[in-house]
């Protein structure tokens, strides 16, 4: 993503692929993007594609000593409770035909740990994503799935995951792996 102003929102889009990236760094007017988003899922899970892009994206932000943003999955982070276990295992929390995608997040984030050139977060959005309203309302925290206190679910709506994603750019935070849930009341 970056800020120049000829495009849309104040960002540049680019495509990346597990064999390359088109227009990455020639978004901008010094061809260097301020961050970029990486935000892909595949159902079914194709764990090979998303891995693969995963790293070309590091890959080519490394080169230019861009920060990436990568909005992964809940199946990478800890399952409340009971720490040893990620969600990607906790039926609870993911249901049989999605596990396979749960498992593809949890690979994605192992090919970040293992990019050690790269300036990475990777965002971990609640167990449920859905459709609503903005409010700017959230909580952050790390690597344990969290829950909105007053609806007792792990969830955010995607519009707010975006105002998290947005405050993350502006204002990094030290941890490396990151989720964000909603918060009923200011």
């Amino acid at each position: 993503m970056s800020r120049f102003r000829g495009s849309r929102f104040g960002a540049s889009w680019f495509g990346a692929s597990e064999s390359g990236t088109d227009g990455f760094g020639d978004g901008a007017p010094t061809g260097r993007a301020d961050a970029v988003v990486l935000a892909v899922r595949s159902f079914p899970a194709d764990r090979e594609f998303l891995v693969g892009a995963t790293r070309t994206v590091l890959d080519a932000a490394a080169r230019l000593g861009t920060r990436v943003l990568v909005v992964g999955g809940a199946g990478a982070l800890r399952s409340p409770g009971a720490p040893g276990r990620l969600v990607a295992g906790d039926r609870a929390y993911v249901p049989a035909e999605y596990r396979a995608v749960a498992l593809a997040g949890t690979a994605q984030l192992r090919a970040c740990e293992a990019h050690a050139d790269a300036d990475w977060v990777y965002l971990s959005p609640p167990a449920q994503l859905e459709p609503g309203e903005r409010t700017g309302r959230y909580r952050r925290g790390t690597d344990t799935l969290l829950t909105d206190p007053e609806a007792g679910r792990p969830w955010i709506s995607a519009e707010d995951l975006a105002v998290a994603v947005g405050d993350e750019i502006e204002s990094p935070g030290a941890d490396r792996h990151i989720t964000v849930v909603h918060r009923s009341s200011a």
